[in-house]
């Protein structure tokens, strides 16, 4: 235990010394000596955790997922030091430890204990939720399965009070009010009523209180993965320009739906729900109900404002593989209007997406074909049921040793490229003139940088 102490501190302290210097070869191969307190410190672990069959369970979750981490939690300057153990006792119904040290003149010292239920600490994270000097402990403990509860702990004096303890789905820190500092928004799923709902806490005094608890869409059976986004809303007419949102994408029936929660009229609520019956606060957000979950939310144009992506339909061309989906992307302000961005369509399958300009909307099909190092997608100008559609736009992925002779037959011309793929284009004018030139469509031209 002795060893894995040293060693696991070690990591901690030393992480930030590897950068920015050089060493000897005789300096590489010695062992770094830790200053006095850190070792009281792997002392003061042993102390504790000696004859309990302890192990230690970092957070299997998260940024801060080290088996001893340390933090300021006071705010007085000097780091504590957190220790995150399993015990083995059969009689211990909370095996679940983590021991807070307080640094003192003669070294480190046992301040708290928080000891939780289940079978792994899920996450933790450390914010100031109260606008005090110190901070909050954000704590997820696995209880079991898929069953999760999230527990919030102040630290006065070294005395650890729990000031919030939940059953989630999930849970997001964020702040939501705009009053600089965070909240926490934890969503619950109830699949059996069908009244899913975002419960809203915020902080009073030394507690954590239910602000408002607005309701999901109803019907929603499950969060889609990663479905839980925090970003950015157009504002009102007050002067607030940009407000943060919290967007929800969940499974219902053979669709999503995506709900956004902002903070309004001295609540969070669900601008984007229209309800069944006035101010019940029940319903369905229908202008985000969608049959696709290809594509996420994301700031697709990069304008620091979350897009929610609508599938749009696309003419069938009969070609050789079906296209995918085409995408409108609707930006969304404080009052629950929806405005359109762009249209895109995705081929996720190769990595990239095009944005479509406006004057072709309702005039183009696409069609895919692949051959061995090549695989194209063609853009068409659809004139009709009874005639071939006229292909304008093909746009490349090319692969293997060849690929770049590839890139360069007939009027072929590169988009981009990296050490192993070559995305090229070639446009036929004499098709139909789209209104772009190679410039044009290299602007046009997007690799995917999310994995949806």
């Amino acid at each position: 235990m002795k060893k894995k102490c040293l060693l696991f501190v070690a990591a901690a302290l030393m992480l930030g010394t590897l950068t920015g210097c050089f060493r000897s070869v005789d300096e590489l191969f010695t062992l770094p000596k830790l200053p006095e307190e850190y070792q009281n410190l792997q002392e003061k672990i042993e102390e504790v955790t000696t004859g309990t069959g302890a192990e230690y369970a970092a957070p299997i979750m998260g940024a801060n997922n080290q088996p001893v981490q340390l933090q300021d939690l006071d705010g007085d300057g000097v780091m504590e030091a957190l220790a995150f153990f399993r015990v083995s006792s059969s009689s211990d119904d909370k095996p679940l430890k983590i021991y807070i040290f307080r640094l003192t003149d003669e070294g480190y010292e046992l301040g708290a204990v928080i000891e939780g239920e289940g079978s792994a600490i899920n996450s933790i994270s450390y914010e100031d939720l109260s606008g005090g000097p110190g901070k909050e402990l954000v704590v997820s403990w696995l209880v079991s399965g898929n069953a999760y509860v999230l527990s919030v702990y102040s630290i006065e004096q070294y005395q650890a009070a729990e000031v919030l303890r939940t059953g989630y789905t999930s849970f997001e820190l964020q702040d939501l009010d705009m009053d600089n500092r965070k909240e926490i928004a934890v969503v619950r799923l109830d699949t059996i009523e069908g009244k899913s709902r975002v419960e809203f806490y915020d902080a009073e005094e030394n507690d954590l209180v239910l602000r408002s608890s607005p309701m999901l869409s109803q019907g929603v059976t499950g969060i889609v993965t990663d479905g839980v986004q925090t970003g950015y809303l157009r504002g009102d007419a007050e002067g607030n320009t940009t407000v943060p949102g919290l967007f929800i994408t969940s499974y219902q029936g053979e669709g999503v739906v995506t709900d956004i929660f902002a903070w309004r009229d001295g609540a969070l609520e669900n601008i984007t729900l229209e309800s069944s019956e006035a101010g019940s606060g029940v319903g369905v957000s229908n202008s985000t109900r969608r049959s696709k979950d290809d594509a996420m939310p994301t700031d697709i144009n990069d304008d620091n404002f979350l897009e929610i992506p609508m599938p749009m339909p696309l003419i069938s061309s009969g070609g050789t593989t079906t296209a995918e989906t085409l995408y409108t992307w609707i930006q969304y302000d404080l009052t629950g209007t929806g405005t359109p961005v762009f249209t895109t369509y995705h081929n996720f399958d190769d990595g990239w997406y095009f944005i479509l300009p406006d004057w072709w909307e309702n005039k183009i099909t696409v069609s895919q074909y692949s051959t061995i190092g090549e695989k194209a997608t063609a853009f068409s100008l659809w004139t009709g049921e009874d005639q071939e559609p006229q292909t304008f736009l093909t746009i490349y992925k090319l692969t293997g040793p060849n690929r770049y002779t590839r890139s360069r037959m007939g009027d072929r011309f590169t988009l981009t490229a990296d050490e192993n793929t070559i995305y090229s284009a070639e446009l036929k004018t004499d098709a139909w003139d789209c209104g772009l030139d190679a410039a044009g469509v290299q602007e046009l031209f997007k690799q995917s940088t999310t994995d949806w």
